[in-house]
């Protein structure tokens, strides 16, 4: 669930998969008799414009976690709090246990989202009623007030499997199968604002996580990347945290729409925050 407070930032509640720590690194062997001192260095470029200290500084700020051009959605006019979701099979269903496969449901029934929505609500912890209902190419979307201090306005959405179908998806796993994307034609751009969208309701959506980069591939594959920075806490030491920059990454079979998906941790450092001023570790 993603939630957008009054300033409008938005902070999700669902539970996604967690990063999946691979390092990797490279290097040469000997040949043709000569050392590997008298080799030449060849560094691989960094991926992101951002330094290290820059990096920290946005991690502890807090205030920006996307970059310009970044996928975002205004707040309905006249609603102060509002909560986004995308009803679950786990909330129509909640014997389903911890164990079961949990991804967000699709149709391209206006009727059955609508009775999911209800079932949905009718499970949640309070009761929310239904005022409004809305279209997207993406989604059916039902608006709902939940009472209580402070009001909360739930747009609960259901996919269109006419646009993704994630049932081969499992939002408990740390990567894989991610779903379907049936949009056509299937193009970067489509992937892009898929991917983009998609970050919306995961952990990363959340202080002490920043996106550096949104970018798409350069070769043949179809595939969007987004550069991740990601706060642990006291990660280093009792004095010092760690941030890791991962990819977040989606790839689509071009021929199938299936989409996969995979987390890797591509370097880490440690930082501190005092007094408001980030400052890098020592090594």
């Amino acid at each position: 669930m993603r939630i957008v407070p009054t300033r409008h930032v938005q902070w999700p509640t669902c539970v996604a998969a967690s990063t999946a720590l691979v390092l990797s690194s490279c290097g040469g062997g000997g040949g043709g008799g000569e050392s590997a001192s008298s080799a030449p260095s060849i560094a691989a470029a960094r991926p992101v414009e951002q330094t290290d200290l820059q990096i920290a500084n946005a991690i502890y700020d807090g205030s920006t976690r996307t970059p310009a051009g970044f996928y975002s959605e205004s707040a309905p006019t006249g609603q102060a709090n509002v909560a986004t979701m995308h009803v679950k099979n786990t909330d129509i269903d909640p014997s389903l246990t911890g164990s079961a496969a949990q991804f967000e449901l699709c149709t391209n029934d206006w009727n059955e989202a609508m009775s999911w929505s209800e079932t949905s609500a009718h499970n949640a912890p309070q009761y929310s009623d239904l005022v409004a209902t809305n279209d997207d190419a993406r989604y059916f979307e039902f608006g709902r007030v939940r009472s209580g201090t402070p009001t909360m306005y739930v747009q609960a959405r259901v996919y269109k499997c006419a646009y993704l179908n994630r049932e081969a998806a499992n939002l408990r796993a740390n990567a894989g199968a991610a779903g379907q994307l049936n949009v056509r034609p299937l193009t970067s751009d489509e992937l892009r604002r898929a991917s983009e969208y998609l970050w919306q309701f995961t952990k990363y959506n959340n202080f002490g996580n920043v996106v550096l980069k949104s970018a798409g591939s350069n070769g043949a594959a179809l595939e969007h990347t987004l550069y991740i920075a990601t706060l642990v806490r006291g990660g280093t030491s009792s004095s010092c945290d760690r941030i890791d920059v991962l990819t977040w990454r989606h790839q689509v079979n071009s021929a199938t729409g299936a989409i996969t998906l995979d987390i890797n941790t591509q370097w880490s450092f440690g930082a501190r925050e005092s007094s408001g001023i980030a400052q890098l570790c020592a090594s």
